[in-house]
């Protein structure tokens, strides 16, 4: 016989929910939930509970949609450092294109700052992403062993994500007259192409919980 789930009870000043016909916001709100499944929100709840935990002056709602996700830093970096682009290095240079581009990260540091930038995400209420990064410190695009990898950090940590490697064919780039000039390279934006199709085709890594 398998154990019953473990029924928890939140309250909080406020909870916003869904009554049936619209979403509502209820003044010191309940949610109440077994396992996965949400069994009840709103006030009053007259059913069994294991464990209530009270929030106090808080808010609870459903988990917030992010469709500008940061996925390689702390969002809340961009309060303090923030800037223009030229002055703080955030875009190549003649001088650096002409070098040659290259990966700033190996391939396990890229996959780290993902976990890192979602854990984030999470903590802050987001439960659905979609993820950008910048290109300026790579050599290219973004690769397929990589997405695979992202993809398996966000089943892991439970996000619900839309994920995809980029792919370009061009960059923009600062001369030293300090004019905006673009780089194309069509030869590496076909392959990136590729690469996005054959990862679309990878099958769907299911979230925990």
């Amino acid at each position: 016989m398998s154990r019953r789930a473990t029924i928890i009870g939140l309250k909080a000043a406020c909870v916003v929910g869904f009554d049936g016909s619209r979403h509502v916001l209820w003044r010191d709100g309940e949610v109440v939930f077994a396992g996965s499944r949400i069994e009840f929100v709103g006030r009053g709840y007259t059913g069994p509970v294991d464990q209530w935990i009270d929030y106090g002056n808080a808010l609870i709602g459903p988990g917030f949609i992010d469709l500008d996700a940061l996925g390689d830093l702390d969002s809340t970096v961009l309060t303090l450092d923030n800037g223009d682009e030229r002055s703080m290095g955030r875009m190549w240079s003649s001088e650096y294109l002409a070098a040659g581009p290259r990966e700033t990260y190996s391939l396990q540091e890229e996959v780290f700052k993902y976990r890192y930038a979602f854990t984030q995400l999470i903590r802050n209420g987001i439960t659905t992403a979609m993820p950008i990064t910048s290109m300026y410190y790579r050599e290219w695009a973004e690769t397929y062993d990589e997405f695979a990898a992202v993809a398996q950090v966000a089943g892991e940590l439970g996000l619900r994500t839309y994920l995809g490697p980029c792919y370009m064919s061009g960059m923009s780039y600062w001369r030293a007259d300090a004019t905006l000039g673009h780089h194309f390279d069509e030869a590496r934006g076909w392959p990136g192409w590729q690469r996005l199709n054959d990862f679309s085709r990878i099958s769907t890594v299911p979230t925990a919980g």
